[in-house]
């Protein structure tokens, strides 16, 4: 054996790389479940507030909102995105049935009705749009339309009624005339939305809403889901979801969102503080063989690419050279 210390610091080196790349790729499983085994339970004795400040947590998080949202990343995957939505084969094998049970949108549906007061509040500020006014007024005018129209069709078909109703009829449209959207009074157009807002409160009161709600939901519960691209074709699909997009992008930094970002990581630490990590990570529903299986779906492929290329050897010695062919190693070895 060499007394070289050069030499012998070499071969150490050889020796460190070789262990560290057979740890990863032929002891990988055994390695993964130790380095897991040492991290759960040091986790065990760290507490969240003890290992990061929420001052840095809120740091990091405006440096993702401000370069991840501006990235150009989601912004490419946006329109594939949709089309993939859009298109998915499995939406011709499931109904929505299959993805949401009845009963939970059930009770979704009687929390909407309950909330008599957020209904009321959407009301009252619909009085206060004038253009909600002038839509009410349009609307009403329509539905007098139809009734007139169709008691117009009966009329002439029995003797002596045409000519009676005629006169109605130019009543009517006088009346249909005095709501139109272009020369509405002020007083006309409110009073029609007022008729139409107190209509719109007793059928939410007394209304069976809930019954048609579930009818409706049924009717499309039951048909695959590739039925709903009748609602829109993929090119609208992909305007709204680019639409929702620049909404989020645009308003990513805004003092409110971050104020609402910086509240929710407050809110964690109240709560997680002073919990330990290995709790935490428990609360998640995660244990350690979901995390070792996380793993190996994932490392063994990309370490084999690597090592196959020379690549994971040349790295770590990168990473050990340093310290064997330091001279303060080399002093050691020459002791």
């Amino acid at each position: 054996m060499s007394t070289d210390p050069q030499a012998l610091a070499a071969k150490l080196l050889d020796a460190h790389v070789q262990h560290l790349v057979a740890e990863v790729t032929d002891r990988f499983a055994d390695t993964v479940s130790r380095e897991l085994d040492w991290a759960l339970e040091t986790a065990a004795t760290l507490k969240l507030a003890e290992v990061v400040n929420p001052a840095d947590v809120k740091a990091a998080a405006r440096l993702g909102i401000d370069k991840v949202g501006e990235g150009s990343l989601i912004d490419e995957l946006i329109a594939p995105s949709a089309e993939m939505f859009y298109n998915l084969p499995a939406a011709s094998d499931n109904t929505l049935g299959d993805v949401v049970d009845r009963d939970k949108v059930e009770k979704i549906v009687e929390a909407v009705l309950r909330n008599r007061a957020g209904q009321n509040r959407f009301l009252d500020k619909l009085l206060e749009s004038p253009s909600a006014a002038l839509v009410a007024s349009a609307f009403t005018g329509k539905i007098v339309d139809g009734i007139v129209g169709a008691q117009r069709q009966k009329a002439e078909k029995i003797p002596g009624m045409g000519s009676a109703f005629s006169l109605g009829g130019k009543l009517a449209s006088a009346a249909a005339k005095a709501t139109n959207l272009d020369k509405a009074a002020d007083r006309g157009a409110v009073m029609a939305l007022k008729v139409t807002e107190q209509a719109v409160r007793e059928l939410l009161k007394d209304g069976p809403l809930k019954q048609a709600a579930m009818e409706i939901w049924d009717l499309h519960a039951n048909e695959p889901i590739s039925e709903q691209r009748k609602y829109a074709t993929l090119a609208e699909v992909q305007e709204i979801a680019e639409l929702g997009h620049q909404i989020a992008k645009s308003s990513r930094d805004r003092d409110y969102v971050l104020a609402v970002v910086d509240g929710g990581i407050d809110m964690v630490f109240k709560l997680y503080g002073d919990t330990d990590l290995k709790t935490l990570l428990d609360k998640t529903g995660l244990a350690k063989d979901d995390l070792a299986k996380f793993a190996s779906l994932l490392g063994p492929t990309a370490i084999a690419k690597l090592n196959e290329n020379g690549v994971l050897a040349a790295e770590i010695r990168k990473r050990l050279e340093p310290f064997y062919l330091a001279d303060s190693t080399i002093a050691l070895l020459s002791e």
